[in-house]
């Protein structure tokens, strides 16, 4: 990423998700989930990017939010660093679903299912998040060699299991005698 005339390269790995997580006590994915002002955004997007630089190249935030300022299509790159962040698995239907849980996601709790599983946690430097989040998918179909796969109904599946009742025509004519 460019920000006034300096290049910055970003990692999107997981591990960086991590760190936001950890440093701002909020998940960056359910964070860009929601529907936040602009300005917000601007100002999450500029954490997370600032996240996002190796430790060794990374400038302090002042210095990154300055140039930031300075450069009028930050908004437009930090959102493409947010789409590298989340870079969807393509078999994956989106952001992880917690069904069983009123909790929304958290990077610690993945990072809990990968120790729980024994899964090697260099995978976080190395995929993005939602790619992490599919491998640990995958594990646990394997596992769970009794599941059923389904697929969403047709229309004419979903007719056929629950007909309507046909309408009734009204009575021709006017009132009856």
């Amino acid at each position: 990423m460019e920000l006034g005339g300096v290049w910055y390269r970003l990692d999107p790995a997981a591990i960086s998700a991590i760190r936001y997580r950890a440093i701002y006590g909020e998940s960056i994915l359910e964070t860009l989930n929601r529907g936040i002002p602009p300005k917000k955004l601007e100002g999450k997007l500029l954490r997370m990017c600032h996240l996002m630089i190796p430790a060794a190249d990374r400038p302090e935030l002042l210095v990154l939010a300055r140039q930031a300022r300075r450069d009028g299509a930050f908004l437009v790159k930090g959102l493409k660093a947010r789409d590298a962040l989340l870079e969807p698995d393509i078999e994956l239907d989106g952001p992880p679903d917690e069904e069983s849980s009123e909790e929304p996601f958290d990077e610690y709790r993945l990072l809990a299912a990968l120790t729980l599983v024994g899964m090697d946690l260099s995978l976080l430097h190395e995929l993005p998040i939602l790619h992490v989040i599919g491998v640990l998918r995958r594990l646990n179909m394997l596992q769970d060699t009794e599941r059923k796969h389904y697929r969403p109904l047709t229309d004419k599946e979903m007719s056929n299991l629950y007909p309507r009742p046909k309408k009734k025509a009204a009575p021709r004519g006017g009132a009856g005698g």
